[in-house]
């Protein structure tokens, strides 16, 4: 079975994008400070702000008829997360969990800002969490050595 898989696994290699998936956690902190939030991003290649403190901005709140939630809110803070614009995120966390005030889709949420080519993490009132998400990066490349895998060294 052994060596079917070390057989396998340069064929497949071969076959794929040859790239592997960076992941890089960022975090709205809204529970900080009132009524601000800050972009923290924790041992990012991407983003060289130091201390890596992005800083957001208030905008309108998009009004619907369906999101009662928001009620009198006119506006909603909007954080850009240093994330190319055709990756992937990844779900969004919320702390704390329990806070039956933020509700996804009507009171905290993510969208892509395609004249800046920047994702945003935004969150409105009556709404205070942190928030956290995952960017997707490709820039790992595998294997490097033009499809070979690398010789295994076997101790005697």
């Amino acid at each position: 079975m052994r060596n079917k898989c070390l057989v396998l696994f340069p064929v497949l290699a071969m076959f794929c994008n040859a790239q592997w998936p960076r992941w890089e956690e960022r975090t709205l902190d809204c529970t900080s400070r009132t009524n601000d939030c800050a972009l923290i991003t924790l041992d990012s290649k991407s983003v060289t702000d130091s201390p890596h403190r992005r800083p957001c901005r208030r905008e309108p709140m998009p009004q619907n008829e369906w999101n009662k939630l928001v009620g009198n809110t006119t506006s909603r803070i909007a954080c850009p997360i240093a994330c190319n614009i055709e990756n992937d995120l990844s779900v969004i966390q919320k702390r704390p969990i329990d806070n039956k005030k933020c509700q996804k889709y009507y009171t905290y949420g993510k969208y892509r800002d395609e004249l800046e080519g920047e994702w945003y993490l935004w969150l409105a009132e009556p709404c205070v969490a942190n928030l956290t998400t995952h960017c997707r990066f490709n820039d790992i490349s595998f294997p490097s050595n033009g499809g070979q895998m690398p010789e295994i060294q076997t101790q005697k």
